[in-house]
């Protein structure tokens, strides 16, 4: 398969998404990656105001704290998130993951004490798409920050329709509650954790899982995203 898989890449070289200029692996050449802005603060999850640090000085009983890599509307960065999500172009979870190590290190947290929890996809959903593209990120960033993932914490326990074909913010809500539970609340009582997404839009789907997770016990929590829309 790797000798079939070098033959493929002499004789097709791959192309950044973006611009299509020839490179030599990856996903999109460091030009376009580079040029992605990166936010530099954390968000309240209710109203969106930058946050001096970790402290929820505007809304603070929000249940999370929400910190993304970048603007959902850079064209590079949405690209990543696309092909990831709906084309199984898996390279692309290496860029983001590197996204928001560089992200997290420039808003200097130390992540070291914290659980990674990548937000769980129903069952019939995966098994239309073959893997959690969450997951896929989740499994990269941890190569890069002293992060143990947790997949098997968080469970979504119906399914719903995808929160993009939602009306509105209030219509996103409702279709999320209910969809999640915690699996093993002992191990995360008391316990801080980074509930990891793709893009967050609304803040419902980010906001249901953190309900759930605070209510069996975690206690910070950062929803962090690649991408905040």
């Amino acid at each position: 398969m790797k000798c079939l898989d070098f033959i493929l890449k002499a004789i097709f070289p791959p192309h950044c998404l973006a611009c299509g200029t020839s490179i030599a692996a990856g996903a999109m050449c460091k030009a376009c990656l580079d040029g992605i802005p990166r936010y530099q603060t954390f968000f309240c999850a209710n109203c969106g105001a930058r946050l001096p640090g970790t402290e929820k000085v505007c809304h603070p009983s929000a249940d999370y704290i929400l910190g993304s890599g970048g603007p959902y509307d850079n064209a590079a960065l949405k690209l990543l998130i696309h092909h990831l999500k709906f084309r199984g172009v898996r390279d692309t979870a290496e860029p983001l993951a590197d996204l928001l190590a560089h992200y997290l290190a420039d808003i200097a947290i130390d992540t070291s004490g914290f659980l990674l929890i990548p937000l769980p996809m129903h069952r019939k959903r995966w098994n239309e798409r073959g893997f959690n593209q969450t997951e896929e990120i989740a499994r990269c960033l941890a190569k890069r920050l002293p992060l143990r993932i947790r997949s098997d914490i968080l469970a979504r326990n119906r399914h719903a329709k995808p929160q993009t074909k939602t009306a509105n913010a209030a219509e996103r809500r409702r279709n999320i509650i209910g969809c999640f539970s915690v699996v093993k609340p002992d191990d995360i009582r008391r316990k801080d954790i980074i509930l990891l997404d793709d893009v967050t839009t609304s803040g419902a789907t980010l906001g249901e899982a953190a309900r759930t997770l605070k209510a069996a016990g975690a206690r910070k929590i950062i929803g962090l995203t690649a991408a905040k829309a």
